[in-house]
């Protein structure tokens, strides 16, 4: 009996721990506990629809290369002639009898086939394979911006997981002040009336934690979605905080950008896109080639045909009017648009990365004041001043409720400002094309 207890004991165990991997967005429950950034992220690029569709842009360019490299069809005619209609001709000067319709014919099989000899099809490939390379880095460029978002979204919901603490402190530590003025009350140090201002201003911070719950659960939603996720039950309980501490090199990090972003890459494939497909169009415009074998049987011998003879063909159509001179100049607008929006791109994220920079000295800036300058320290002892006073009746409600507002802005501007900072160092990331970290 104690074997068996054991035996049921582990396997139900087994099966625990099977369904909690089973919900982990990494493969295993330890993974999903300690869920951090980049794992995020990972989980983003291989679960995430758009990520999908992006990816299936490739193969369908793919499908260019393919249709690029087929050869023309041969083309394969059959000819029926010498088909007697109405009264024969004489033959060896007397009348003939009435032939059938189909007792002279003449028959002809042809194979016809144009011959490259302006490599247009290499032209073609070349052209395909330009907008595949092309296609790639446009896919590069969305994988970039889902990484983004999810890296913005973990930082959303660690920030709402800060404010959700900060919210259920200011509760648990009013609540003690509302349990010392019920006992100040009943023992006359106060009146009726301060006591129901002291309740009425505890139900605005019960109502800021029940917001601070709703938004916590809302961006845990949102990132669970862009992880591809079913619902944010698959996401641990709690994501943990991270400490970006860079610094940044504004001209560095612009010339990384202008090197590596993948929209930048994109904007100089669609340049050679555009002179390979220029190329391909004027070839275009010379003229098809096309030779062919005519294999003749006649059975309208007496007319002095022989049975059987092989003819050869050499055909091409003259380019007097038509010499693809509308895709020619296609082309070459595709060249000069492509030129135009390299440069305007190459502009935009020299801006964009100095802005980011910017934001990011601006937060690291702020975020330098709260935590050089002890003013969290301050603020906490501030308020356990004032809780202990309020305790012993040496100041007034007012003088406590200001201090717990005191305390309550100053978290939570450091909490907004720590976010900043982080989200600016993603911004900056962002700007410079950094995909993981």
């Amino acid at each position: 009996m104690r074997r068996a207890a054991i035996l049921i004991v582990a396997v139900g165990l087994a099966r625990a721990e099977g369904a909690r991997a089973q919900e982990s967005p990494a493969g295993g429950g330890a993974a999903a506990s300690a869920l951090t950034q980049d794992p995020a992220v990972a989980v983003a690029l291989q679960r995430n629809r758009d990520v999908i569709a992006a990816k299936l842009e490739i193969d369908a360019a793919q499908l260019d290369v393919v249709a690029a490299r087929i050869y023309p069809n041969p083309q394969l005619a059959y000819t029926l002639a010498n088909v007697v209609l109405g009264d024969a001709n004489t033959q060896g000067g007397t009348v003939a009898a009435r032939p059938g319709v189909f007792s002279q014919p003449v028959q002809t099989i042809g194979v016809s086939e144009i011959v490259d000899v302006w490599l247009k099809r290499s032209a073609r490939i070349t052209a395909a394979d330009r907008g595949v390379e092309r296609r790639r880095w446009l896919v590069e460029d969305a994988l970039r911006e889902i990484v983004y978002a999810v890296r913005s979204a973990f930082a959303d919901v660690v920030r709402e997981q800060a404010e959700r603490g900060l919210a259920h402190e200011v509760v648990a530590r009013y609540d003690q002040t509302v349990r010392i003025s019920q006992a100040r009350f009943r023992a006359g140090d106060i009146s009726e009336a301060e006591l129901r201002k002291i309740e009425l201003e505890g139900l605005r911070y019960q109502n800021a934690e029940i917001d601070a719950d709703l938004e916590l659960d809302l961006a845990r939603q949102h990132l669970a979605g862009l992880m591809g996720l079913p619902s944010a039950a698959s996401l641990p309980a709690e994501l943990p905080a991270w400490d970006w501490r860079r610094t940044f090199d504004l001209g560095a990090l612009t010339t990384v950008a202008l090197s590596e972003r993948p929209d930048l890459r994109a904007a100089r494939a669609a340049r050679e896109l555009g002179e390979a497909a220029l190329a391909s169009a004027r070839r275009e415009a010379f003229p098809d080639i096309s030779l062919g074998a005519n294999y003749t049987h006649s059975d309208f011998q007496v007319s002095g045909d022989n049975p059987n003879t092989l003819a050869l063909s050499l055909s091409l159509p003259v380019p007097l009017f038509d010499r693809n001179q509308a895709n020619v100049g296609r082309a070459r607008l595709d060249i000069r648009r492509a030129e135009n929006d390299g440069e305007r791109l190459r502009l935009q994220v020299a801006r964009e990365v100095a802005e980011a920079v910017r934001r990011a000295a601006r937060a690291q800036t702020l975020l330098g004041v709260f935590e050089g300058g002890g003013m969290i320290d301050r603020a906490d002892g501030s308020l356990r001043v004032a809780e202990k006073s309020y305790k012993a009746g040496a100041i007034s409600l007012l003088e406590l409720l200001e201090a717990q507002r005191t305390y309550l802005d100053i978290r939570g501007q450091y909490v907004r400002a720590l976010h900043d900072y982080r989200q600016a160092s993603i911004d900056v990331g962002h700007a410079v094309g950094e995909k993981i970290k």
